[in-house]
């Protein structure tokens, strides 16, 4: 059930696959995005009916990628969903399937539901694999800034895949820079163990260490 070809199934039945004729504008981008990173092999893209803001990619032989419809809300111009895609095809090209597609299950599992034993031996691979994805997940979007070629373009998106949309209301992408700077270098030692506990059952980095090492990837050189 859990194989590439079982999943697939499950986003065929029940989401919109992306084509020429379906969301040609999103077909159109990934295309692009795919001819800008030079990756011959363009994976099959899906959308899903779902509030939370997320995308993946997922697959073992033939990998897809698949976009939330709160994502596309959120990120609503084409520049934003252009890092959003190179973000996910960065994970295809990067070879990150295998484990990332074993995070996923572990995740939807969760040690929680299983018996004691088995969920304390599990917890020390869990940690580790989800150490891994978090660092995965910093290398593609070194991706995603060589697709859009625009800092701001990504910085723009961590803000607002960390606040939201600015609702009519001012948002800074400067000021939100700062903040990065400022979580990630103010503090004290019980500030660096609070870090430390509230990342360690995170899937993604928080979006300001997103924005902080992209821009420290960017600048130097």
């Amino acid at each position: 059930f859990i194989t590439e070809r079982g999943v697939r199934q499950l986003f065929l039945a029940n989401a919109v696959k992306v084509g020429p004729q379906q969301r040609p504008a999103l077909d159109a981008l990934l295309t692009d995005v795919c001819t800008v990173l030079d990756w011959p092999d363009r994976p099959e893209l899906y959308v899903s009916q779902s509030p939370k803001v997320n995308a993946y990619a997922i697959g073992f032989e033939h990998p897809f990628i698949v976009v939330n419809s709160g994502a596309l809300e959120l990120l609503d111009n084409d520049d934003e969903r252009r890092f959003l895609l190179a973000h996910e095809l960065g994970h295809i090209m990067s070879g990150h399937m295998t484990y990332r597609t074993i995070a996923l299950i572990l995740l939807a599992v969760g040690t929680g539901t299983l018996p004691f034993p088995l969920g304390v031996a599990l917890l020390p691979f869990q940690l580790a694999l989800l150490e891994w994805h978090r660092k995965s997940e910093l290398s593609t979007d070194r991706a995603g800034l060589l697709a859009v070629q625009d800092h701001l373009v990504a910085q723009r998106s961590f803000m607002k895949l960390a606040g939201g949309p600015a609702y009519g209301d001012a948002s800074s992408v400067e000021e939100f820079m700062r903040q990065a700077a400022t979580y990630e270098t103010g503090g004290d030692a019980w500030d660096r163990v609070l870090k430390l506990v509230n990342t360690a059952f995170r899937e993604h980095p928080f979006n300001t260490v997103r924005a902080g090492e992209l821009e420290r990837w960017r600048t130097g050189g």
